[in-house]
């Protein structure tokens, strides 16, 4: 079993038992592990006996003045007295697939010219399939993010093409309309 440990302010884990030893904990150290809903000091768990070294503690140090204020968490708490927080684990972020394969080309670039040049409404769906390429290859899914990539380049394709269409239209327009008025 696995447990982090709050001593002296300082937290650590996850750390096993042979880690603990060597620690040089005091029995004013807080203990958490899986199971437990909160903090409990390591002299609550029985089957930490010889993990710590007895300290005495006085008794003002035990109850807590009701207008005295303890720090948790960078957050000011009236009349608590400190109750640190279980460190939780840290889950490492979803990497590449382990492959020689590059990342796709997003068409990113293309996708904001089109946008802005061309045509806004068919570029926007151009720039979403762009980000998404990155995104999915990150998470390790290379057919995603070659589909991801060639639906981007097409809606890239679509973009200038109809902004090659509506363009003379809209150049267009205003004059017919200054001309019937």
């Amino acid at each position: 079993m696995q447990y982090w440990i709050n001593h002296n302010g300082v937290q650590a884990g996850p750390v096993s038992l042979d880690e603990m030893k060597e620690m040089g904990l005091t029995s004013r150290a807080y203990v958490w592990c899986e199971g437990l809903s909160d903090w409990v000091k390591i002299t609550q768990m029985p089957e930490l006996q010889g993990y710590y070294e007895m300290i005495s503690e006085p008794a003002a140090q035990q109850q807590p003045v009701p207008e005295q204020q303890a720090v948790n968490s960078g957050q000011v708490i009236t009349g608590q007295p400190y109750q640190p927080q279980p460190a939780q684990p840290q889950y490492a972020q979803p990497q590449a697939a382990a492959t020689d394969e590059p990342c796709p080309p997003t068409n990113l670039v293309w996708a904001i010219i089109s946008t802005v040049l061309c045509c806004i409404p068919t570029g926007i769906v151009a720039i979403i399939y762009a980000l998404k390429v990155t995104n999915k290859y990150r998470e390790g899914d290379i057919e995603g993010a070659k589909r991801a990539s060639e639906t981007g380049a097409w809606w890239c394709i679509a973009t200038i093409i109809l902004g090659i269409i509506v363009q003379p239209f809209m150049s267009i327009l205003p004059a017919l309309m200054m001309s019937a008025g």
